[in-house]
């Protein structure tokens, strides 16, 4: 039923990794629609200018603007997705690209991400997010098993054999890519965003966030959406949106919702990310392939 899957990238690539891979002809349209959304939500296109929440948001949000140029250079070119699925915040992406809410909508989801920052604060909450490479989701589980109690850190997202996402208390972050480090990791580094998105922690602090998606009607998207948390096939707008509700505080496993597009049939995988981003910690089969920007 479906061949060909878009897939979403989340926050964690640089505005300068992702503009650099813009070729000139789709960097007129970026900077029409960066203009149009910095300039609507009051945000300075001079990004140092950009102070505190607003410095993050505000690259959060070229990443999304970079999406949506990808996305419609793929469609232009003929290349039409059966279906689609978004990784961490490539949900929110994915829900402005696929139709479920307009772009602006898609921009001030990414916008409330402040008020959550601004409740951590509040609490004195120090959370930190970590990226290690080098070990599966079975590994690091075992390896943390006796070492950390889940209110400390979880596995925020398996995203392949070799490459997982841990999220929790800063402290406990840190320990536990030194752990990594040293039993052998390729890598592994802290995101330093002062947020620990996947954890179960963030419910408490991400109210108004949850809130403000459930604020406009949810149409249902132009393409399917594989849900990135139970796996299914999503069609109407209602699931759209709980999926963006769950996105801030519900661990993922990205290993499988690529397994399960593959056994939905996928064979053909387009990386949405200006630089390839998705490519570079998802493993598909052999039968199938990933196809970037450059690609095209």
């Amino acid at each position: 039923m479906y061949n060909r899957a878009f897939l979403f990238n989340g926050i964690g690539s640089k505005p300068e990794k992702l503009l650099v891979k813009l070729p000139p002809e789709l960097m007129d349209k970026y900077e029409h629609y960066l203009g149009q959304a910095f300039g609507r939500l009051g945000l300075s296109m001079d990004l140092e200018k950009n102070k505190a929440y607003d410095g993050r948001v505000a690259e959060w949000i070229i990443s999304l603007i970079c999406d949506r140029v990808v996305f419609e250079h793929y469609i232009d070119k003929g290349i039409i997705p059966d279906i689609g699925a978004g990784y961490s915040s490539g949900i929110v992406s994915i829900s402005g690209c696929f139709g479920s809410v307009p772009h602006e909508f898609a921009h001030d989801i990414i916008m409330m991400n402040r008020a959550t920052m601004r409740c951590l604060e509040e609490h004195d909450q120090k959370l930190d997010m970590g990226i290690v490479i080098g070990f599966s989701y079975s590994d690091i589980e075992e390896l943390f098993a006796d070492k950390f109690s889940p209110d400390e850190l979880v596995i925020g997202s398996g995203n392949s054999k070799f490459h997982v996402m841990v999220s929790g208390k800063a402290s406990a972050v840190e320990k536990a890519l030194l752990l990594c480090q040293n039993e052998g990791a390729i890598k592994a580094f802290s995101f330093g965003t002062g947020v620990a998105y996947h954890h179960p922690i963030m419910k408490q602090y991400s109210q108004e966030y949850v809130d403000f998606c459930a604020s406009t009607e949810y149409s249902a998207p132009t393409y399917p959406i594989l849900s990135i948390f139970d796996r299914e096939v999503m069609t109407t707008g209602q699931q759209v949106l709980r999926e963006n509700q769950l996105n801030v505080y519900t661990p993922i496993r990205w290993d499988l919702a690529v397994k399960k597009l593959e056994e939905l049939g996928v064979t053909e995988f387009f990386d949405v990310s200006a630089n390839g981003a998705v490519s570079k910690f998802s493993r598909v089969s052999r039968k199938c392939k990933i196809y970037t920007l450059e690609d095209v």
